[in-house]
Formats: structure tokens, C-alpha cells, sequence
């Protein structure tokens, strides 16, 4: 050990903890009741707040208690690392490590690795190319500035109250995600609704064209050229590549009017089903299916939300023997409840007015973990007075 400056001590990280390798050969005779993998982990939070049960898995794990750290040392990038306050056990591609309390708090340690001082260091002795992974032979010999155990507790009480505020928004997130889920849903379950197909209640169900390439002169333009992957979760569609008009009138692409809902046909994971919404003329290529509601028939937001609840049924329901797809007729077979203009407009005001508090808590949070990170990385540098 070393002092720097202030009371600072310079250690190498395996002064401050220790690998807890404790192996569990056989996870469901473990003798716990949670078990941790790497897709459990959020990026950035330092709680756990999934996990799965022991029965789920058989390959050796290792076992930790409460108070350990958990880091996800594969693709350490992800920014995997939490603060366990349970006793299980986790994937083998993990890390356990525990403070070592004489050196760095339990409470301080996961503050200081979450911070991009750590990470920087931790992704510059990572091993291999597809799946960097980091190992504690190299991980032990890093040394770190600590400050002394007193500026530790209040460095970790400030931090952990900011964290703890960012874990209350986050769970107001998902509240409101359920709220909107189940405004309609809660509607149709207090009547006896009948229903109809999605196509009976659009006017137009077309899907778009791609330009060819090798003319310049259809891109660069000024109409916006919406693909299956910028189809994003809040339904504001955004395009990156622009056609001119002749690139319009030369394809299948077509001006799809502002009110419209845009349905991925095709894509990869969770691209397939994801839903949009025109707020203004765009086109699109052939992956997306472009539904103009009949507005006797169909308020053009609530079609939205219809059809964004319908996202998992829609995806089930894909077809194709290599590669599964949506269809045109596949999505216009979609149910549609048989309700009226005005009560599907005031359905739709309600999960507006949803999605709306969403994205205000959403930009909050990204908000909040942004001033984390800085504020952080001030008390984690900085040695003056705190």
C-alpha cells in the first residue's frame, strides 16, 4: 500500500477483496432458493432484482452470500455488477467477490466498480474477442486510490441514496407499464365484447419496397424511409435514410399518411411484431405492413395500442419453415374488439396519457443514472474534503 495525497491509499484490488469460489457441483441440492445468471443482472443497477430457482440449471455454479458482489465478468462491458443482499448462487462466468471490510466497506466496493475508473481498467485487461472476459489473476493485480473508511461510509451513503431513489422510479416505470397494459384489457373483461378482424376496420393494409441501391438519385431526400428495426417502443417512428421522390415512385414504397400503424413483418429476436406509429407521412420498406385505419371504424391511436398488446400473440403466430415471418394476411386475421369511435377514443386518451408519464419517468431515470455515474466518478477522483 501506498498514500497518495489526503488520507488516499493506493491498493491492489485484491488487498480491498477476495474471490469467493466456492463451487456448488450439483445446483439443486445447493440448499438456496435463488439462483443468479449473467441474464439476470441489469446493466448498471447494483441490486438484483430477478433471478431464477436452482432447479432450472445443472451445471457447476458458484455459491455467495449476502454482502458479496456479484460481476458479471463476461463481456464485463455490460456493466454488470450488483450488490447481493441474499444468499444463492450464480453463474460460473461471474465473479464473487467480498469486501475486504479493513480496506474497502462491503457497501463502497460495488460503488467503486460500477464507476467508469474501474471499468476502464477492467476492459483494458479483458481476454479474448468474441466474449471478453476478465480474470482475477489480472484483476488482482490492479491498483486502486481509496479513500479512508470514514470518506468510504459517507461516499456510500450519499451514492446508495441516489441509487435508492433510481430503483423507486424504476419500479414506478414498470407500475405504469402494467397500468397501461391492463386499462383495455380491464375494460373488455367488464362486458361482453364481440370482435372482428383487423382488416375489416383499415382502409389500406400495404407493405413498402426498397429503391435500388445502385441509383443515388432515389436516396437523400426529404421522405422518410422507415425499416422493420427502427420500429421503436413509443411508438415515434424514425428513419435514418431519406427517399426523394423518384425513389418513391420507382419502388413499392409508398407515401403511408400521418394517423397509420406500421407492423414489423420480419426481423431478427423481438423486431418481428414491434409496433409504430406514423406522426407523419412516411414510407417504409417490405418488411413493415403499413395499416391506414377507416376512422368510421378504428381511432387510429387506439388501433396503435391495439395492436403494441397484441406484440407476443402476433409473434407467435409467425409462420415459415427456415426463417418465421409475419404476413399481411396473418396480421389482418388479428382480433379487434367491436367497440365504438367514442369509446375506443377515450380508451386511446387514457394509454396516451399512460405512454406519456412512461417516457417522462424513462427520461428521468436515464437522467438520474447519468448524475450517479458523475457524481460518482467526482467522489471517486477528487481528494478533498468531502
Amino acid at each position: 500500500m501506498t498514500t497518495p495525497t489526503n488520507g488516499w491509499t493506493r491498493v491492489r484490488f485484491a488487498e480491498m477483496a477476495e474471490s469467493v469460489t466456492e463451487r456448488v457441483d450439483d445446483p439443486s441440492a445447493s440448499g438456496v432458493d435463488r439462483y443468479v445468471g449473467l441474464e439476470h443482472l441489469d446493466p448498471g443497477s447494483l441490486r438484483i432484482s430477478r433471478w431464477g430457482v436452482p432447479t432450472d440449471v445443472e451445471a457447476t455454479k458458484l455459491r455467495f452470500a449476502a454482502g458479496d458482489v456479484v460481476f458479471g465478468r463476461r463481456r464485463a462491458y455490460q456493466r454488470k455488477i450488483a450488490l447481493a443482499d441474499f444468499d444463492g448462487i450464480c453463474s460460473a462466468h461471474a465473479l464473487v467477490l467480498r469486501a475486504k471490510p479493513n480496506v474497502a466497506l462491503p457497501e463502497f466496493l460495488p460503488l467503486l466498480m460500477q464507476s467508469d475508473l474501474f471499468f476502464n481498467r477492467a476492459l483494458a485487461i479483458s481476454v479474448g474477442s468474441l466474449s471478453p472476459t476478465i480474470n482475477w489473476k489480472d484483476l488482482a493485480k490492479q491498483e486502486f486510490d481509496l479513500p479512508p473508511l470514514a470518506d468510504q461510509k459517507r461516499i456510500a451513503e450519499l451514492l446508495w441514496a441516489v441509487e435508492q431513489q433510481i430503483e423507486a422510479m424504476t419500479h414506478l416505470v414498470s407500475a405504469v407499464h402494467e397500468l397501461a397494459a391492463s386499462i383495455s384489457s380491464a375494460t373488455f373483461r367488464q362486458r361482453n365484447i364481440e370482435w372482428k378482424a383487423v382488416e375489416s376496420v383499415v382502409k389500406i393494409a400495404r407493405a413498402g419496397g426498397t429503391p435500388l441501391r445502385s441509383e443515388a438519385r432515389f436516396f437523400g431526400g426529404t421522405i422518410p424511409w422507415v425499416k422493420s428495426g427502427e420500429l421503436p417502443s413509443d411508438g415515434i417512428t424514425t428513419a435514418e435514410e431519406h427517399l426523394t421522390n423518384d425513389g418513391l415512385d420507382s419502388s413499392s414504397a409508398w407515401l403511408v399518411p400521418p394517423g397509420s400503424t406500421l407492423v414489423a413483418m420480419y426481423g431478427e429476436g423481438t423486431t418481428r411484431g414491434e409496433v409504430g406509429y406514423t406522426n407523419a407521412p412516411v414510407s417504409t420498406n417490405q418488411a413493415i405492413l403499413a395499416l391506414v385505419p377507416d376512422p368510421a371504424l378504428a381511432d387510429g391511436r387506439f388501433l396503435y395500442h391495439w395492436m403494441r398488446s397484441r406484440k407476443d400473440a402476433l409473434r407467435a403466430r409467425s409462420a415459415g419453415s427456415s426463417q418465421k415471418n409475419l404476413t399481411k394476411q396473418l396480421i389482418g386475421a388479428e382480433p379487434f374488439p367491436s367497440i365504438d369511435i367514442a369509446e375506443q377514443h377515450r380508451l386511446a386518451e387514457q394509454l396516451d396519457l399512460a405512454a406519456r408519464a412512461k417516457a417522462t419517468l424513462e427520461t428521468n431515470l436515464t437522467r438520474s443514472r447519468v448524475l450517479l455515474r458523475e457524481l460518482g466518478a467526482h467522489l471517486l477522483t477528487q481528494r478533498g474534503e468531502l
